[in-house]
């Protein structure tokens, strides 16, 4: 969980976001078989990432340089547990800042950079700050696989992929959902806004063909800002702030740029996909309530589903005027191949939160 994120100006530090954390987390695995249709984790509900934080090493699994931080959670039974050096602080090199001819900047990026293992799997968990106001988030798929023996003669089926000689892994999906509380310029008046680009129609005021232009539209409500992902248009979301300001006089916003992405291929109705109802949408908004924090609910392993965001969406509470939250879903389909094994490289997967009129 990140707290208090802001943007230092010079003369005062403006709000951005007051929380940020990764809400909930399923791994949908695509066999039917009897001992494998179940296999459906709620890595964050169910097992808990925090306590599966990993020590770093220094020099390996963060620069030589990091600042380390331990982080105290509580046990099962409510006592303090110290995770020693869960926490890496550090700048590094971020490529190619800006360049127009032969003037040009080096860029560089704070980041804030965790790993958990829970079971098998490693997940690494990294959010780099930029000079430009950009807030960037990767997480990071490592660990081992779940695998299947099969006979040494066996021949594989479209549910598995061969990774070792009588070893099969078992087609999945992962997918995180994060709950992003922005408070741009101020908890409110806050409200988000859809944007999307299209072709204009060919005609008198379009006669070449060429022409396309954005279009925004405000998702005044929670059931209209129930949203899925369109490539097509270039789909994204901006919470802003719609009070003015600014040499431009226009609305200071900070938008979801989404990455990579993927679609639950689980039927409408199935187990998980009720208990993981947020997987009904890739960006949900709902109106700040302190106790809503985990998009399947409070208690995802005791779930019959409906818990979670499309119980509290239901209400349809205003999102114009008032304090929000953005909650989005990355989503990643895992094909597995005989490179991934025995352990798998690290595959990135992440978004952006980019400034749009925050700035002059």
């Amino acid at each position: 969980m990140l707290y208090g994120v802001g943007f230092d100006d010079g003369t005062k530090l403006r709000s951005v976001m007051y929380r940020a954390s990764l809400s909930e987390m399923a791994v949908p695995y695509g066999d039917p078989g009897a001992g494998w249709y179940f296999r459906n984790s709620f890595d964050v509900g169910e097992i808990g990432m925090g306590p599966g934080a990993a020590a770093l090493e220094p020099g390996i699994d963060c620069p030589a340089n990091a600042t380390l931080l331990d982080a105290t959670i509580a046990t099962e039974r409510g006592a303090p547990r110290t995770l020693p050096r869960a926490i890496a602080l550090y700048e590094r090199d971020g490529g190619l800042a800006w360049k127009h001819g032969r003037d040009s900047r080096r860029a560089r990026e704070l980041v804030v950079f965790t790993v958990s293992r829970l079971g098998n799997y490693d997940y690494g968990f990294e959010w780099s700050f930029h000079e430009d106001g950009t807030i960037a988030h990767r997480v990071l798929l490592t660990g081992v696989m779940t695998p299947k023996a099969i006979a040494p003669t066996a021949r594989t089926d479209s549910l598995a992929a061969p990774v070792a000689p009588g070893v099969v892994a078992v087609h999945h999906q992962h997918f995180f959902n994060y709950r992003l509380d922005l408070d741009v310029d101020g908890a409110a008046p806050n409200q988000i806004v859809e944007v999307e680009t299209h072709p204009l129609l060919v005609g008198l005021a379009n006669t070449h063909g060429g022409g396309f232009s954005m279009q925004e539209r405000v998702l005044a409500t929670e059931q209209l800002a129930k949203r899925p992902l369109d490539m097509h248009t270039g789909r994204r979301w901006r919470i802003v702030n719609p009070t003015p300001r600014g040499a431009l006089n226009q609305a200071s916003g900070y938008e979801l740029v989404p990455g990579l992405n993927a679609d639950p291929l689980a039927a409408e109705g199935s187990p998980i996909r009720r208990r993981a109802g947020f997987l009904d949408a890739a960006v949900w908004t709902t109106a700040y309530a302190d106790s809503e924090r985990y998009a399947a609910g409070d208690y995802p392993n005791q779930s019959a589903g409906g818990d979670g965001l499309p119980r509290w969406s239901a209400s349809n509470r205003a999102l114009t005027g008032t304090d929000i939250v953005l909650w989005y879903t990355l989503g990643v389909t895992h094909n597995p191949r005989p490179e991934d094994w025995p352990v798998m490289p690290v595959h990135e997967a992440g978004f952006r939160l980019v400034p749009v009129g925050f700035f002059d």
